[in-house]
């Protein structure tokens, strides 16, 4: 556990993390492969695409990078419609709770759009969010943790992000903030444990309680 690590403000990345979206994901990945052309995620790769970073996951698909932003922008546009089709991740709606209940501030910070993330968040009772923190491609969230200090007068141990992928504990690395990985969301175990996250954890119920930890260490 690390020293001086007592929470104000408790972070969440959206997609993989609070909102089981991978299937809707996958689905309209290869809906645009074909608009695209760019190659499609058969079921077999799934668990190989695991193991990569978002670059690396760019590129075994061959999406040209000037493409990227375009199809981002559409794919958000179609999980939009279809954002009554999902639910939370099993037992995140009990952690988010007790987390609102603890801390002083309660985030989400995401490159999804923050319409679909209200949404999602009003149809499950969860809008219980101080504040929705957005970012348009899949890099930046460095920037946006960093601003986030900023406007709420936070150092880097009063603040934890957690997330489900690489680039969240990258990014949490970047902007010196202390990163829980989740093995529930889309990178594997493995992966995340090689980006050196300062926790894992394998369910919301042990984060529940890592996060309870922390608040009462002094």
């Amino acid at each position: 556990m690390l020293l001086g690590v007592k929470p104000r403000c408790v972070v969440f990345d959206f997609d993989g993390t609070i909102a089981d979206t991978i299937e809707q994901a996958l689905i309209i990945l290869n809906e645009l492969s074909q608009e695209y052309k760019f190659r499609s995620l058969k079921p077999e790769e799934i668990s190989g695409a695991k193991d990569m970073t978002a670059a690396q996951f760019i590129k075994y698909l061959k999406i040209p990078r000037l493409k990227v932003p375009r199809i981002l922008t559409e794919g958000k546009k179609r999980l939009s419609s279809r954002v009554e089709m999902i639910q939370p991740i099993k037992g995140v709606d009990s952690l988010i709770r007790n987390v609102r209940s603890r801390h002083e501030i309660l985030g989400i910070l995401t490159s999804n759009s923050q319409e679909n993330v209200k949404k999602f968040l009003k149809i499950q009772s969860l809008d219980c969010f101080d504040f929705i923190s957005t970012v348009p491609k899949l890099s930046g969230k460095a920037k946006n943790l960093k601003a986030i200090m900023r406007t709420h007068s936070l150092e880097s141990n009063d603040l934890i992000f957690i997330g489900d992928e690489i680039r969240d504990i990258k990014a949490s690395k970047k902007a010196k903030v202390p990163v829980v990985g989740v093995t529930w969301g889309f990178n594997s175990e493995q992966s995340l444990k090689a980006a050196e996250p300062d926790y894992i954890v394998p369910s919301p119920r042990e984060l529940d309680s890592l996060l309870e930890k922390l608040n009462q260490s002094t």
